[in-house]
């Protein structure tokens, strides 16, 4: 009987094509306007490796006798220096592209540079004060700079963070997909007949949920493998990947069902429906990118979208993350949670006919 009752379902569902459609066009089309829309503001930035330095000598300086040796330093470590006598050291680095000006004084050094060119800068301060600190000795041929990798997360580029995310969005938005079904159960009056059925109230339960979860998961898988073939997207580990977008739109399913059987109302169960999952992408990235939000760190850790978002994307950039287990083990409670709830709003519903 729960079989059949599957199977018909799923038939009823495919009888809304466009709803379905929204699951496959939707995710793509919004992704593909926001990958062009913010592809320069996630671009990572590549420092220079190579550089030009302006400088300049006071009469008398300090440093006339080291110049020599850190030049030549310079070359070493990949920075050209180039003389300049005349002209404003911020002029000189608009006009000829420079990563820094430094100027000798008689006794200390000044270095110029611009808001775009701070870590040029920086690199230049950190050779020369290696530098000065080999002048005490006057050896300058063991200058060499010190380089240290420390851990960090790579960035993200946005045709993989907006095609995850989207994917992840509409998969929360399971509701709409049930339209149909739920629709046709009220004209006919199927779930009251179900009440007084022979089927129990899981079997009522699951015959609903199995095929809501098979109809949105297959149209965001579709809408998935479209991102990846047409616009690059990047899942990384894609079985892992899978399953907690899976695990997502059952845990989706189970809620928005819920709230179905406390309002029996569509157009009740959509808005309340929309406006949690709208609260939840908001914190957890699907508009704001979670990257350059600013909402507190404790918010974003009870939000279980947010879990998600960064699994999946920690996963595309890095092949593991920090947050898969967490969003199994909250994606998993929700389920399990809304389903008793679902259960038990059954059951008293079947008592009281």
């Amino acid at each position: 009987m729960i079989r059949y009752l599957i199977k018909n379902n799923l038939k009823i569902m495919y009888r809304s094509p466009v709803n379905i459609l929204l699951y496959v066009l939707c995710p793509i089309v919004i992704s593909a306007v926001l990958i062009g829309a913010f592809s320069a503001m996630m671009e990572s930035y590549e420092g220079a490796k190579e550089f030009t330095v302006g400088y300049r000598t006071e009469q008398n300086s300090a440093f006339e006798q080291s110049v020599g040796a850190i030049v030549e330093a310079g070359k070493q470590n990949g920075i050209t220096f180039a003389e300049y006598q005349s002209g404003e050291p911020e002029e000189l680095i608009k006009e000829h592209k420079l990563g820094a000006f430094v100027e000798f004084g008689s006794e200390t050094y000044t270095i110029y540079d611009t808001q775009d060119t701070k870590t040029e800068s920086g690199t230049l301060q950190y050779m020369l004060t290696a530098m000065v600190n080999a002048s005490v000795s006057g050896d300058y041929s063991k200058v060499q700079f010190k380089t240290e990798t420390p851990f960090f997360v790579p960035a993200v580029n946005s045709t993989d963070y907006y095609g995850i995310i989207y994917i992840v969005y509409f998969g929360w938005c399971a509701l709409v997909c049930a339209a149909g079904l739920f629709s046709n159960e009220r004209k006919h009056r199927i779930d009251e007949r179900l009440l007084v059925s022979n089927l129990s109230v899981p079997q009522q339960y699951l015959a609903r949920f199995i095929p809501l979860v098979a109809v949105v998961s297959g149209g965001i898988g579709i809408a998935s493998v479209v991102g990846g073939l047409i616009m690059g997207v990047h899942w990384g580990n894609i079985a892992l990947s899978a399953a907690i977008v899976l695990l997502s739109v059952m845990a989706a399913t189970a809620m928005e069902m819920m709230i179905y059987e406390l309002t029996h109302s569509m157009l009740a169960s959509i808005i309340i429906s929309f406006g949690i999952v709208w609260v939840l992408g908001y914190i957890g990235g699907s508009f704001e990118t979670y990257m350059f939000s600013t909402h507190p760190e404790w918010l974003k850790q009870l939000d279980p979208i947010y879990h998600e978002n960064r699994a999946l994307v920690e996963l595309s950039t890095m092949g593991h993350s920090d947050y898969v287990a967490s969003a199994i083990l909250l994606l998993s409670g929700l389920l399990t949670v809304f389903s008793l709830l679902n259960l038990a709003v059954g059951s008293i519903r079947r008592k009281a006919q």
